[in-house]
């Protein structure tokens, strides 16, 4: 099938814009997490970020209006998202990117991408073509050549940790893929958000009690309107565009674009924190753009004749009702992190 190049774009391109801006968010907020880490300790950061973001999505669903409140299977399932991502994830990507660097974190929560697109195959029965696990394999040498060859990207001891957080964001990953097909992408991530800082809270209460951190009540101004501005962006608004984009672009895809964040993410830290770029590293980034380019060739005519058999291109509706939700094939991808976490790390952020 040989559709004109823009009128795919034309057809595909809020899902891709979405799934784009949310790895350009995922992988700058981890810059901006390492820069309020040097002000903020990890665990307080999580409650100062997850508690902007969740006041920002509970205040435009109720702008928005709620429709019918999820019941209590999506209710328990959407606890558990919320558990894997953002409290878990981004708690293990917090605690790991002050023990190492941003471009680490950012090129670690790239990983997350293969494992969703592992889970993608086992789980959801997706199929890659020989061209796709082609460009799968390119994608790896360029997260290797990022992460393990570049003078520059030595391993840290955080890095385990962040690691384990992109683990938690890949279960999230096929938590969420069904869920979006049955609740709007607002409300999705809003209860999400509201069950990880419910989640988050208890452990920030015991170390607080404990001493092991404090409120930092001297903290300049500066740096709780970053931590803010990191949740807001890196996690509300980040998880909001993936969340609606995931109704309706197929979980490999999506994970395969948003191997871009370890790509922002590098970029930013450059920029931003002055961390040098390896020749090696350089090149790692170009396997990864490459391998991103060639698997969405690989994978547009069937994504096209999928389309044909589904209602295309779907204005953004977070409130379209529950049973609209279920047209579309989710599938996600997805960190860094980081925002950084990603989240996504969580990259995140």
């Amino acid at each position: 099938m040989n559709s004109s190049l823009p009128a795919r774009l034309t057809r595909l391109s809020r899902h891709q814009v979405a799934l784009v801006s949310a790895a350009l968010f995922w992988g700058s907020s981890a810059t901006f997490t390492k820069s309020a880490l040097d002000a903020l300790p990890p665990l307080t950061l999580l409650v100062i970020q997850l508690a902007s973001a969740t006041a920002v999505l509970w205040a435009v669903l109720l702008i928005r209006g709620p429709r019918r409140p999820p019941g209590r299977r999506w209710v328990v399932r959407l606890g558990l998202l919320g558990l894997l991502e953002p409290a878990l994830a981004y708690a293990l990507f917090n605690f790991g990117l002050s023990r190492t660097t941003a471009s680490n974190a950012s090129l670690l929560t790239g990983l997350e991408s293969f494992f969703a697109i592992g889970m993608a195959c086992l789980f959801l029965r997706e199929r890659l073509t020989g061209r796709a696990c082609a460009a799968l394999v390119l994608a790896l040498a360029g997260v290797a050549t990022l992460e393990g060859l570049g003078s520059g990207f030595a391993p840290h001891a955080g890095d385990g940790l962040v690691l384990a957080g992109v683990v938690c964001a890949a279960g999230y990953v096929m938590l969420a893929a069904r869920t979006a097909e049955h609740v709007d992408a607002l409300t999705m991530t809003a209860y999400q958000f509201s069950f990880g800082l419910l989640c988050t809270l208890p452990f920030a209460l015991v170390r607080w009690a404990g001493g092991a951190e404090s409120l930092p009540t001297d903290a300049s101004a500066g740096a709780w309107a970053a931590a803010a501005l990191s949740g807001i962006v890196g996690y509300a608004a980040s998880f909001l565009l993936y969340n609606y984009a995931i109704k309706a672009v197929r979980a490999t895809t999506a994970a395969m674009v948003l191997n871009l964040i370890p790509v922002f993410g590098v970029a930013c830290a450059v920029v931003f924190l002055g961390e040098r770029l390896s020749g090696a590293a350089l090149a790692g980034a170009a396997l990864v753009v490459g391998a991103v380019v060639v698997f969405s060739a690989s994978e547009s005519d069937t994504a096209s004749e999928s389309d044909a058999t589904s209602e295309p291109d779907a204005v953004w509706e977070p409130d379209a009702a529950p049973e609209a939700d279920a047209v579309a094939e989710s599938g996600p991808p997805p960190v860094v992190v980081d925002g950084a976490p990603t989240g996504r790390s969580a990259g995140r952020q």
